[in-house]
């Protein structure tokens, strides 16, 4: 018998390590990285890897010595907006970004 519990079901969409200036030279799945204001990155899916707001997890862990913080917005399937914080001022900072998606079909009425 297999059910949720023996395995994940989950596969990596995108994962990057990003720099305070926006780059990123570690990466996958043909993402692209920019910082847009101070504090602020977009992290860009190519269009074969887009999915449906909701339907993907993301994590952001902030690193290096500068801001203790990250939080990501996903309003949309392409651009995901990574906000880097110190205490409660968005600051620029370092951040590594994980994107999963599930790969289990869901269930009847719930969102593809």
């Amino acid at each position: 018998m297999n059910s949720l519990f023996d395995s994940a079901g989950l596969a990596i969409v995108a994962y990057a390590e990003v720099a305070v200036d926006g780059s990123s030279t570690v990466n996958n799945s043909g993402v692209t990285t920019t910082k847009t204001a101070s504090g602020t990155y977009n992290v860009i899916l190519p269009a074969d890897k887009t999915q449906q707001v909701g339907r993907d997890l993301i994590f952001v862990q902030a690193n290096g010595t500068g801001p203790l913080t990250a939080t990501v917005s996903e309003t949309d399937p392409v651009t995901k907006v990574v906000e880097t914080f110190s205490g409660a001022t968005v600051a620029d900072g370092a951040f590594t970004i994980l994107i999963l998606r599930t790969i289990i079909s869901p269930p009847a009425g719930a969102p593809a």
